[in-house]
């Protein structure tokens, strides 16, 4: 899988969670500064991350999420863990 395939899922997922429209989530965006996303939503959108790329991302890791960058780094690096 692609980066950009990864990073078009990931703002996918946000897209749906959050009803922000798609062409406004940037690729640096920041989930709190930029998105306005509270913890609640964050959850929301890390469990949906872990469902539709199949990985069981440890807690600790999805704390330091900040940005959209941030989270397609952290699914490359689960998805090569993984195989």
């Amino acid at each position: 899988m692609t980066e950009f395939e990864i990073r078009n899922g990931i703002k996918k997922v946000i897209a749906n969670v959050s009803d922000i429209d798609l062409e406004e989530i940037g690729d640096a965006a920041s989930f709190k500064e930029d998105l306005s996303l509270d913890s609640l939503v964050l959850l929301e959108i890390a469990v949906d991350i872990g469902l539709q790329f199949q990985l069981d991302i440890p807690e600790e890791q999805l704390m330091q999420l900040h940005t959209v960058q941030d989270t397609v780094a952290l699914v490359q690096q689960c998805l090569v863990a993984k195989v």
